[in-house]
């Protein structure tokens, strides 16, 4: 159950949206989505362009969302790990860093190497990296042109449910 006031009501009214106005609106978004994740993968960093080709969009019909970002399985996005960090930033810290012996392997004890499996044991000053913010950046032009039309779109489809528009 949501938290959010008004969640169960809204969800009750997008299941009561024409099939045809729902149609619109995830085609909005499949003319939108593409254009945004071009302009999140231009401004991606480009050493290798697995971070640019990580990029993805997804629409979620029944609930009539779009996500673009770094999307995808688990082991998908660990693979782009440093995109978050790109895109976040991080801090200056301290961490300490456990060499293993070769050809030890990925054993773990209790989520932890084995003892036996460590050579040596440093500390690695980190610095700090700015946020890029090519992923959760704002695009105002792309969210006001495709907002637009999903709003038009939704306004439409809501007076029809309210028995305002017969068009």
């Amino acid at each position: 159950m949501s938290k959010l006031k008004g969640a169960r009501a809204t969800r009750s009214l997008l299941r009561r949206l024409p099939d045809e106005s729902q149609t619109e609106i995830i085609g909005a978004f499949e003319r939108g989505g593409p254009r945004l994740r071009a302009a999140i993968q231009a401004r991606a960093k480009r050493k290798t362009g697995t971070l640019a080709a990580g990029v993805k969009y997804r629409i979620y019909p029944k609930t009539l969302r779009m996500q673009v970002g770094l999307l995808g399985t688990k082991r998908g996005r660990a693979k782009l790990f440093y995109g978050f960090v790109l895109d976040k930033g991080r801090k200056a810290q301290v961490v300490t860093v456990q060499r293993r012996r070769v050809g030890s392997g990925k054993v773990l004890s209790r989520g932890r190497k084995r003892a036996q499996d460590i050579v040596s044991t440093y500390r690695l000053r980190v610095k700090a990296l700015a946020a890029d913010r090519f992923v959760t950046g704002r695009y105002p032009d792309l969210r006001r042109v495709i907002g637009d039309e999903v709003r038009t779109l939704f306004d439409r489809a809501l007076r029809r449910v309210a028995g305002g528009l017969r068009d």
